[in-house]
């Protein structure tokens, strides 16, 4: 008979494991590769299929385009279609391409990295 307060539940064969042990599992289609980085879109690519009207970049590589998260007259969007960093000057802040894509669908980190290497986006 097995102990109630046993940390230690029987398996189908009778063998006891641990509750805190692991057991081999295969996570490696929600595991960020170590080269995610070099696997995002192409930034000029990925921001024009998300903002509307967004200007040719200039010489030093931003673009305009008017903020997707708030109502937006003027141009207050600016991204680098190089870098991916992205920047609104209403003051809603600026990060990178995954912060954007956080920000916009409310993801986590790695839903967002894993969302865009795998082009969902």
């Amino acid at each position: 008979m097995r102990n109630p307060r046993s940390t230690h539940a029987p398996t189908k064969r009778g063998a006891v494991v641990g509750f805190g042990e692991s057991r081999p599992r295969n996570h490696t289609a929600n595991r960020i590769p170590q080269d995610w980085r070099q696997r995002l879109p192409e930034a000029e690519r990925y921001y024009r299929g998300q903002i509307a009207k967004l200007s040719k970049p200039n010489g030093a590589g931003w673009a305009q385009g008017a903020f997707p998260f708030h109502e937006d007259r003027n141009a207050s969007l600016s991204v680098h279609t190089v870098s991916g960093f992205w920047r609104c000057f209403a003051g809603c802040g600026g990060g990178d391409q995954v912060g954007f894509h956080m920000k916009r669908y409310g993801l986590d980190f790695r839903t967002a990295v894993l969302e865009l290497i795998k082009g969902a986006a």
